[in-house]
């Protein structure tokens, strides 16, 4: 009978082992998958810096601003489409109040701007 239960709690900690295994090597998969980099241009990246700054503060007034000089640079076409894409995610990020998540997007779009 102790021996049945051993063998019980044997099992039952290999397969412990084995899904935090399978949850590692999946972060890990997860965090290094290649992603596409966003190419901005000059006023996106200026545009990305201000946004920065402005989650770093979560800064209503500034996010506001900020939206709506992206959205004249849209309508003057001085802006790429691409570029309005990435900042308008940033700027519904923190409309919602995921000030963090957005800040994160804003430094991955400044970073992706540099060859390492």
């Amino acid at each position: 009978m102790a021996n049945s239960k051993a063998n019980l709690d044997g099992k039952r900690s290999a397969w412990i082992k084995l899904g935090g295994a399978a949850i590692v090597v999946l972060g890990l998969l997860f965090y290094f998958y290649p992603r596409d980099k966003v190419e901005l241009d000059d006023h996106g990246y200026d545009a990305s810096v201000a946004l920065y700054r402005i989650c770093n503060q979560r800064d209503t007034g500034s996010l506001r601003n900020v939206a709506e000089q992206i959205a004249q640079w849209e309508s003057e076409g001085s802006i790429s489409e691409r570029s309005t894409e990435s900042l308008q995610k940033v700027v519904d990020l923190a409309n919602a109040g995921d000030w963090t998540q957005a800040g994160r997007e804003c430094r991955r779009m400044m970073e992706d701007q540099f060859q390492r």
